[in-house]
């Protein structure tokens, strides 16, 4: 029974169902496969500046690239082990499976497991066939060693977070209660990410720009792969037996430690599982009522309210939502100093409106990309909606309104820090003020229709929804802001008066976008909003 368990659930995370939405398969595919075209390139980029500066070998360097890949199996890990064992969402369903306690814990270890080695896979063959690529170490003897990577990789990240896991999962039961600090701890960790990112493409775009690297840049490159190439790093030994240097050595370490851990994860594990599981279990999920404390409102503010705590209420929206829209100040700085210097460089001075055009457009599409599940994050309660005495559009421009209020937040707060370190003028800054403003109304209706055509109603076997709506609206509007941005780098180069056509093309554009998704928005939103079944 444990095994027909263990096939049922890996069918219904990676199974192919034929009522499955052919365009959302391929909308899915098709971002993946932009995502990882992008990481490819950046792989092959840092490859080939190390190699060409450093006297380094292909193990020392690759194992800078497990480390990486070692690290974000890891925190993943650690996810699909909160989610599994301890916060399952199925939990009602499972109880009343022909299994013990213990045997629904081993199945969860078990998928687990499987599940890792699959993006093992995904990760780490790819890097490290462009990685042999860029070193010019690719053999037949090499992707034998990738081969047998791929089958060690999950070994310690599965370890570390069967162990990691039980401590987590009592510090976010305690955040829990605090949105703010986890809001905070999200936004640090996104910070501190792109500033990472920053760092490396700024130095890349340094050493192509001027064939050489910055004072103090290489000793430090030098200094992380020595550290990283040491006992203190698992990677170090996976890299020991694939690059077959003290492969022994690394084989018995990578084997031991995650057997220890392993074990000693499994131990405490399943005391806190059958703690977390019989207190889920007794506590029911209508334990806790509260009264409802939108009474008396008007209808507008009533439905605004409502909407905004449903972005709080859901994870996913919550942290990325107001993480990204928040943290777009700070990163829209990070972008701007860097595609102001890669600019110069190839295009001369003079460029600041259209990069701070480009690098806001991108940015704005982030944040109001959410709007495509305006509908989908209602999920089964849609029907209260439709039993309200309020005409639909009325309900849906209301939420609108709410995804722009977040979207002209962040506007205003990036524009300020543009102009406060004059990145551009006040001319520029009105014309990118009233480009964004149409920008992302624009993208707001556009999301709200996109989401009326393929509501997305039906919750995961886990009970999330998955939302494609927002990797369509994330193409569309990154599109949008492609023409944008480059309109506003290529006219001024192009024309004797292109600053000013630049000026008028750009808001002229925004104002057509903006003027078709809203008009497509109020001649149809009732009739599609009918049609949706529930």
């Amino acid at each position: 029974m444990m095994r027909e368990y263990i096939r049922l659930q890996l069918k219904l995370k990676w199974g192919f169902n034929r009522n499955n939405d052919k365009k959302s398969a391929v909308m899915t595919a098709l971002a993946s496969l932009i995502a990882v075209a992008i990481v490819l390139a950046l792989v092959w980029v840092l490859t080939y500046a190390l190699r060409a500066s450093l006297a380094v070998s292909a193990k020392r360097l690759g194992v800078l690239y497990l480390t990486v890949i070692m690290a974000g199996l890891t925190v993943a890990a650690v996810g699909m082990q909160i989610k599994r064992l301890y916060r399952p969402a199925d939990l009602l369903i499972t109880a009343r499976f022909p299994l013990t306690p213990f045997q629904l814990f081993v199945s969860g270890l078990l998928l687990n497991f499987i599940d890792l080695s699959i993006y093992s896979t995904i990760l780490l063959l790819p890097v490290m066939v462009v990685f042999g690529i860029a070193m010019q170490c690719f053999t037949y003897l090499y992707l034998l060693s990738v081969l047998l990577g791929i089958l060690l990789m999950p070994l310690i990240p599965f370890a570390l977070s069967v162990l990691i896991a039980i401590p987590v999962v009592y510090v976010t039961t305690f955040l829990e209660r605090y949105d703010v600090i986890r809001l905070l701890f999200f936004m640090a960790f996104l910070v501190g990410c792109f500033f990472l990112y920053d760092y490396i493409l700024t130095v890349l775009a340094r050493f192509f720009i001027h064939r050489n690297w910055e004072s103090g840049t290489l000793e430090i490159w030098n200094k992380l792969l020595v550290g990283l190439d040491s006992f203190y790093d698992p990677a170090y030994y996976l890299g020991n037996v694939m690059f077959f240097e003290k492969a022994w050595l690394g084989l018995g370490g990578l084997l031991g430690a995650a057997a220890v851990l392993t074990a000693a994860g499994v131990i405490f594990g399943r005391i806190v599982c059958d703690h977390l599981r019989v207190k889920a279990l007794e506590g029911g999920t209508g334990a806790r009522q509260r009264k409802s404390d939108i009474d008396g409102y008007g209808s507008a503010r009533a439905i605004f309210r409502f909407g905004f705590k449903e972005i709080l209420h859901n994870k996913t929206y919550f942290y990325f939502y107001f993480g990204v829209a928040i943290s777009t100040p700070v990163m829209v700085f990070f972008c701007e100093r860097l595609v102001e210097m890669v600019g110069e460089a190839q295009m001369g001075s003079g460029i600041n409106f259209g990069t701070a055009m480009l690098t806001l457009s991108v940015f704005m599409a982030m944040i109001c990309s959410f709007s495509a599940s305006v509908l989908s994050v209602e999920g089964k309660t849609l029907y209260i909606s439709k039993l309200v005495p309020v005409p639909y559009r009325k309900q849906l421009t209301i939420k609108g309104l709410l995804y722009i209020g977040i979207g002209v937040v962040a506007l205003a707060i990036s524009t300020a820090v543009m102009g406060s370190l004059r990145f551009v003028n006040a001319l520029e800054i009105t014309v990118l003020i009233i480009t964004q403003l149409l920008f992302t109304v624009g993208l707001v209706f556009n999301g709200i229709d996109l989401n009326l055509v393929n509501p997305n109603l039906k919750p995961k076997a886990n009970g999330e929804v998955e939302e494609i709506n927002i990797t369509f609206m994330l193409l569309i509007g990154f599109a949008v802001a492609a023409v944008l941005g480059t309109v506003s780098l290529i006219f001024p180069r192009i024309f004797a008066r292109g600053i000013a056509w630049a000026y008028g093309v750009t808001v002229g554009a925004a104002a057509i976008y903006a003027a078709v998704t809203v008009l497509v928005f109020w001649f149809t939103a009732e009739k599609k909003y009918r049609k949706i079944e529930m």
